[in-house]
Order: structure tokens, then C-alpha cells, then sequence
């Protein structure tokens, strides 16, 4: 109770107070509105004009902005080329006239192929084979020739050929063609021997060809009852 009633005294002192201060500010207003308006010439032009200039002394004054200033860009000097020596021309040489020999036309010779020797072991081997004479037997071998007689232990040894035969690159460029006819003995243990040429091709790479098929046929060739020549050709036709 107690703080309600200071807290209601304390309202009105306040209020007193502002009214106070009101009627003190009001009073003054007046005096002031009155005593100016006395004072004043009664010529309008003359007071608005005067207003005028008045209120032209309480307007702010708006400031330009300054322009910012601008960076000087000092220019880059340009280098300066020291002048080139000058080249004197050289005199050009004065062309020397040769005489001119008559060149006699010569016609080239011909160069035959050369044919490399291939597997120089493997023919020293199969030229030892051809050259070598018969064994002696009690009992001569049966010769079969290929073409003479239709035998067909004959037919499945040119078939043995055929399957192993092969052209020889070179010849083929060279365009080598021939007929080699070949003899060896076929042996009853199996095997055979006194392989050599009895009729060449007259090109020397086509008819170590020929011995080295014969060589790789061993294996496919028939096994004869008794030992048997073979005489037997071997074509190289190109196609």
C-alpha cells in the first residue's frame, strides 16, 4: 500500500511539473510572436524578400565531390636498335665454262643372281648321301620308276613327296621352274638311303630343294617287304 501511494504522489508532482513548464513555454511563444510582428515593415515584397535572403543563409551548402585523381602512367622507353654494319655485296664469280666431253652410251651386263647357301651342314650331309655309292648286297633291290609302272606302294610314296614338298621363296621370285628327278632306297627296317639326283632342273636351288623334301618325307614313306629303289621326279610349276 505504501508503494502505491508514493507511486501516485510521484505521478502527480510530474504532471504539475509538465504543466508548469507548458504555460511558462507558451507564454514566452507569445511574447515573442507579438513583439516580432510590431517590428516588422508592413511592405510584403520588402518581408519576402527579406525571408528569402534569410533562409539563403541557413540552407547547407552542397559540397562538389572532388575528383579523384588519376594515376600517371609514365610511358615505357623504347629501346633504341644500334644501326646494322652495312654488307658490302661480294662480286660474284664469273662462271667457267668446261668443255663438255661426249659421254659414250655403255650398255650395263647383266649380274646373275647369286643364290645363298642355306644350312650349310644339313647339305654337306645330303651331297654326301648323293654321292655315295650302293651297299653291297647279296641280293640286287627291285628299281620302281614313277610313270612306268602303276604300282601302288609307288603312288603312296609320290603322295609322302607331295605332302612334304616345298617351292623355295627365291625361286618363286625368280621365277625358277623345273622338273628334278630324284633316286634313293627305301630299306625294309625302315629309312632310306643313297639319296641323289640322276636328272636336274638346271637351277642348283631347286635341286637341293628336292633333297631336302625327300629328307623330310622319311617319316611318311611306306615301309617296303624288301629294299626298293625309288626313282621318282619332283615338279616345281608355278601356278
Amino acid at each position: 500500500m505504501k508503494t502505491s501511494v508514493l507511486q501516485h504522489n510521484n505521478n502527480n508532482s510530474t504532471l504539475h511539473s509538465f504543466l508548469i513548464a507548458s504555460g511558462i513555454y507558451a507564454i514566452l511563444f507569445f511574447g515573442i510572436f507579438y513583439s516580432t510582428k510590431n517590428f516588422l515593415p508592413k511592405d510584403v515584397g520588402l518581408q519576402t524578400r527579406a525571408i528569402a535572403i534569410s533562409l539563403s543563409h541557413f540552407s547547407p551548402s552542397t559540397k562538389e565531390p572532388l575528383p579523384t585523381p588519376k594515376e600517371e602512367v609514365t610511358p615505357k622507353p623504347t629501346p633504341i636498335e644500334k644501326p646494322k654494319p652495312i654488307q658490302k655485296p661480294l662480286p660474284k664469280p664469273k662462271p667457267i665454262a668446261k668443255p663438255i666431253k661426249q659421254v659414250e652410251s655403255v650398255q650395263p651386263t647383266p649380274i646373275k643372281p647369286i643364290e645363298n647357301v642355306e644350312n650349310t651342314k644339313e647339305m654337306a650331309t645330303e651331297a654326301k648321301n648323293a654321292l655315295a655309292t650302293p651297299k653291297q648286297m647279296g641280293n640286287v633291290p627291285e628299281t620302281l620308276t614313277f610313270g612306268k609302272v602303276n604300282d601302288p606302294f609307288l603312288i603312296s610314296v609320290k603322295q609322302a613327296i607331295d605332302k612334304n614338298l616345298e617351292y623355295p621363296r627365291k625361286a618363286r621370285m625368280l621365277r625358277m621352274t623345273g622338273i628334278v628327278m630324284v633316286e634313293f632306297t627305301l630299306l625294309k627296317e625302315g629309312g632310306l638311303e643313297n639319296v641323289r639326283i640322276i636328272e636336274s632342273s638346271q637351277h642348283q636351288l631347286l635341286d637341293k630343294s628336292a633333297i631336302k623334301t625327300i629328307m623330310r618325307a622319311t617319316n611318311d614313306f611306306p615301309i617296303p617287304k624288301n629294299n626298293v629303289i625309288i626313282q621318282i621326279p619332283i615338279q616345281y610349276l608355278l601356278t
